[in-house]
Formats: structure tokens, C-alpha cells, sequence
């Protein structure tokens, strides 16, 4: 709430600046004179409405799913294939799937040997936590 009540004095304040005769540059000036006026906008709209529009974004695409036991660790397997419990097979077979995808060392081998080795660590990981859950079931 308070974030909202920032923005929208945020807003006004630069509205009363954009009308208000006194600027850096003087409106007076003509075209020139709104130089200083576009700017702020701009900087306005990429500071908040960009950053609205990234998190509605993220918001979208939905919670990772969670358990009665919130701190799990590095090794659950379920943990790292961001995976329920719950999951079915077919599930587990999906995220094993699309986590390979991303992680692959051969997606990262042009940003270097660094990446390249912690993408191959991950894909190890994912692998063992796979051969968890299908042992199991």
C-alpha cells in the first residue's frame, strides 16, 4: 500500500513539474524546452510501468509448488526438479525434460569454460535427483 501511495506522489510531483513553469530548461525554450520534461516521463514510466509489467509477468507464470516442509534442502530431489511431491511420473519425466534442456552444457559453451562446467554440475544434479524419483516409483 505504501508503495502505491509512493508512486502516485511520485506521479503528481512530476506532473506539477511537467506544467510548472519553472524547469531546468524553460518551456519557453519551445521543442528544447520539453527535453527535460520527456526525460523524466521517460525515466517515470521505464522505473515503474516496466517494472509493473516484469512482475505481473513473473506473477503469471505461477508459484513454485510448495510442501509442508518450506526449507528443503539442496539434496530433495523434489527441490531441485522444482517438482511437488505429488508429481506423477509423467511429471517428473516433463521437468527432468525441460530442466535438461535448459541447463545443458552445450546451451552455455559459447559464454566460456566456467559456465560451461557449473551448467554440466547442474545437469548432474538433475540427473541424480531423476534417478531418485523413478527408482522410487
Amino acid at each position: 500500500m505504501r508503495g502505491n501511495l509512493m508512486k502516485t506522489l511520485l506521479l503528481l510531483a512530476l506532473l506539477i513539474y511537467i506544467v510548472s513553469p519553472l524547469d531546468v530548461i524553460p518551456d519557453l525554450l519551445g521543442p528544447l524546452g520539453r527535453v527535460d520534461d520527456l526525460i523524466l516521463v521517460a525515466l517515470f514510466v521505464w522505473r515503474y510501468y516496466f517494472r509493473l509489467v516484469r512482475q505481473s509477468a513473473s506473477s503469471t507464470a505461477g508459484p513454485e509448488p510448495r510442501t509442508k516442509n518450506t526449507h528443503r534442502s539442496r539434496t530433495d530431489p523434489y527441490f531441485i526438479l522444482k517438482l511437488s511431491p505429488e508429481a506423477s511420473l509423467k511429471e517428473i519425466e516433463e521437468q527432468y525434460r525441460s530442466l535438461m534442456k535448459q541447463y545443458h552444457p552445450d546451451r552455455v559453451a559459447h559464454l566460456g569454460e566456467d559456465l560451461r562446467k557449473l551448467a554440466h554440475e547442474k545437469t548432474v544434479e538433475i540427473q541424480r535427483a531423476y534417478q531418485t524419483l523413478v527408482s522410487r516409483t
